[in-house]
Formats: structure tokens, C-alpha cells, sequence
């Protein structure tokens, strides 16, 4: 399937649902959320690696990978007016908190990493390559105007050398004067505490583009729906807490047991198999014997 039909399906889905092409019964069912191929971050909040529209498109942030989940606005209101919104919600929420937590973790080694990389504060000389060369030419020229003063004393023409030295040295005043105006004491090289992106505050421009970029945009989304879920869960009634915990504990259980069921009628089956074997090697050596 190429990419483009891949855009359009996944469109198609965010708009009209993942059942658009199933029995109008089917169309119908408001609670079409439930689907596994649903994404729940959506439901409850939002997906930042949505394939559709992933925050980390184009960045260095490659280890994150793309949700290839349905992310449709039609199943997230069927989802808000559902009369067990807040049944699910709460174990959406808990799971996409943890997701969230997952990629502060990982910017905040990117931050220390990148921090450690920064160039320090000091001064610095910064120009247009147009004035560097400039400053360059009369550098050069000053050079070649001393070196002519020399040749004019050695010849014994004093006044034309004194002059040539003249030159020079307003040459060479020149292009340290242009060095001085564009060298500064700079801030150094600072890391981002949102989203690890390494700028430089001696270049505004930069740094507001920076401050106005959609992966800074994103995670400081990401980072005050940490704090407001974080808050959320604190101030659950602890009845609810105890309840949940108590469903949850239940599922593990009822998993647990029909595993060990499993394990168990396969051992069965083994011990089964075993003791036929036995019983066909016993009749061969009996035949055997007989014969």
C-alpha cells in the first residue's frame, strides 16, 4: 500500500471512524473507541507521535516511534458523551501519563547531554564573510606597504618610506577596528530546560525561532499535561483509587490462573504422551520376546 493511500485511509478514519466501511449498525455504535486499533492517548488528551501529525517530524529525536493508531475527533466526542467516559477515562489517563513521563524522561537526558556539549561563555569575534575579507585585504595591504617602506629606506629614500609606514599603520588601524566592533563577550551556548533544543541568546532571532518552534510548542504541552494528570490522580477519592486497583489486581489474577491452567493441561498432555510411548516400547519388547 503506498504512502499517499496510507494518508488517505488514515484520514478518512479520523473523520468518519475506523466501522465507515461496516454494516450502518455497525456506523452507528457509539462506543467504537473500545476498538484496540484506537489510540486512548487521543481519547483523553493528544498523540504527539500521531502518524499523521508527528511533533518529531524532522527533529533528532529518530527513537521515538511513530502511532500508526486511529486518531479520529468523531470517536473522541463519542468517547466524551459516553455515559462510561469516566469508567475508562481514568485508565486511559493513568496510561497516557505514563507515556508522557516516558518522554520527559528521555528529553531530560537529551537536555544533560546537549549541556554538556555546549560552548562556553567568552569572547567572541563574529562578522559577514564580506567584512572578514575586508578586514583580511587591509591586513594584507599593511604587510605589503611595510615591506615597501623597508625596500624605500634601504634605497635611501627616507620621507617616501616614512610615508609607506603611514599607510600601514592606518591600514592596520582600520582592520582592528573593525575586529573590535564585531567582537563581544558571549553568553555561550544554552540548552533548552523544555525541549533540549542547544541555542545561542547572542543571536535573538534564533532563539525566538527556537521559543516559537513546534518540537518547544510540543513539549511544553507534553510537560503541563504531566503536571495536570500527575495532580488529577493525586486527588482521586481513595476509594476509587483502592477500587481500581482492587479490578486491576482481579484481571492479573483471573490471567495468572487460566496461564497456570494452561501450563497445567500441558503437562498432562506430556505425561500422556510419555506414558504412551512407554506402553508402545513395552508391547514391541513383549513381540519381540515371543518371537
Amino acid at each position: 500500500v503506498s504512502s499517499s493511500m496510507q494518508d488517505a485511509r488514515a484520514l478518512l478514519d479520523s473523520l468518519m471512524g475506523p466501522s465507515r466501511d461496516k454494516s450502518m449498525e455497525e456506523q452507528q455504535k457509539v462506543d467504537g473507541w473500545k476498538d484496540k486499533e484506537v489510540c486512548k492517548r487521543f481519547l483523553v488528551g493528544f498523540c504527539p507521535n500521531s502518524c499523521q501529525d508527528n511533533w518529531f517530524h524532522n527533529t533528532r529525536r529518530k527513537d521515538i516511534n511513530v502511532c500508526n493508531k486511529i486518531h479520529s475527533d468523531r470517536l473522541k466526542t463519542d468517547f466524551e458523551q459516553h455515559p462510561d467516559h469516566d469508567k475508562y477515562a481514568i485508565d486511559y489517563e493513568k496510561e497516557f501519563l505514563t507515556f508522557l513521563e516516558g518522554l520527559v524522561r528521555e528529553a531530560d537526558a537529551w537536555i544533560a547531554r546537549e549541556t554538556a556539549n555546549c560552548t562556553g561563555p567568552g569572547i567572541v569575534t563574529k562578522m559577514p564573510q564580506s567584512t572578514r575579507q575586508k578586514m583580511y585585504d587591509l591586513q594584507e595591504r599593511a604587510e605589503q606597504m611595510m615591506k615597501q617602506a623597508e625596500e624605500l629606506a634601504e634605497g635611501g629614500n627616507m620621507q617616501a618610506s616614512k610615508l609607506a609606514v603611514e599607510q600601514a599603520n592606518r591600514m592596520r588601524e582600520e582592520a582592528k577596528e573593525i575586529k573590535t566592533k564585531h567582537t563581544f563577550e558571549s553568553q555561550g551556548e544554552k540548552v533548552c530546560d523544555i525541549c533540549g533544543v542547544r541555542c545561542n541568546p547572542d543571536e535573538p532571532a534564533d532563539y525566538k525561532a527556537h521559543l516559537d518552534g513546534r518540537l518547544h510548542e510540543g513539549y511544553t504541552k507534553i510537560r503541563a499535561k504531566v503536571k495536570e494528570l500527575r495532580e488529577k490522580i493525586r486527588l482521586l477519592p481513595a476509594e476509587d483509587k483502592s477500587d481500581r486497583d482492587r479490578d486491576r489486581d482481579r484481571d492479573r489474577d483471573r490471567d495468572r490462573r487460566r496461564e497456570s491452567d494452561r501450563d497445567r493441561d500441558r503437562d498432562r498432555d506430556r505425561r500422556r504422551d510419555g506414558g504412551g510411548d512407554r506402553d508402545r516400547r513395552r508391547s514391541r519388547s513383549r513381540e519381540r520376546r515371543r518371537r
